[in-house]
């Protein structure tokens, strides 16, 4: 039995020529647990509340879990599900850039399910038939989702015609990629991966990765 006075031996030493770890000063620690997280909160929200003062949409439900600043425009509804998150710190323009979301008609509606994570400088615009998405989806930075062509393609009545516009449709636990652009009448299906920088023009089955302009699936997951 080893004697309780008797001291315990001294740690291995290290490799030869491998140097130990400098051990984290007290500054740095202070720092990273304390000065970073407020100097970081001083530089964003402010720009939080500037956007939230300067949204127009009155008839948002649900508490958005704002990262970055996120403004609500038009006389249409959003309607958000728990947990639904704007804006990720560690990706690019999440201190210059904001999340867009407009309803831009009396009769537009954006619904986003319970726990979708959106990266930063989102933009969804709908004036249409509206926008679903799902429940635990992922959408990586400057995503874009519109329902609508916004103007009519007739070179004679570009200017003053009327719009195709038609249903956006996204199911659960859906992945795109950065810089995706989901267009008018689209349907994704639960669990499909969308690949970075694709146009998504048609509709996509269920459990599936799709990429490219226009997107096509690629095979089954």
């Amino acid at each position: 039995m080893t004697d309780l006075l008797t001291p315990a031996p001294a740690p291995p030493a290290a490799a030869s020529g491998a140097p130990a770890d400098p051990p984290v000063s007290f500054k740095r620690k202070l720092g990273r647990r304390v000065l970073r997280p407020a100097l970081e909160a001083a530089a964003q929200q402010p720009r939080i509340v500037k956007y939230r003062l300067l949204s127009t949409c009155r008839n948002v439900s649900g508490t958005p879990v704002a990262l970055q600043p996120i403004l609500f425009v038009g006389p249409g509804e959003v309607a958000l599900g728990e947990g639904v998150q704007f804006g990720w710190k560690n990706s690019p323009l999440f201190y210059a850039g904001y999340c867009h979301v407009e309803v831009s008609t009396a009769g537009s509606r954006i619904e986003v399910g319970d726990r979708t994570e959106f990266n930063n400088n989102l933009m969804l615009k709908s004036e249409g038939e509206g926008i679903r998405i799902g429940k635990d989806c992922l959408f990586g930075a400057e995503v874009q989702i519109f329902d609508s062509d916004f103007h009519q393609l007739d070179p004679a009545r570009r200017v003053g015609g009327t719009p195709r516009t038609a249903l956006v449709e996204i199911g659960d636990n859906v992945f795109a990629g950065m810089g995706v652009k989901i267009l008018k009448g689209v349907t994704i299906g639960n669990d499909s991966v969308i690949g970075a920088g694709s146009v998504v023009t048609g509709s996509i089955p269920a459990g599936v990765i799709a990429a490219g302009n226009p997107a096509r699936v690629i095979r089954e997951l």
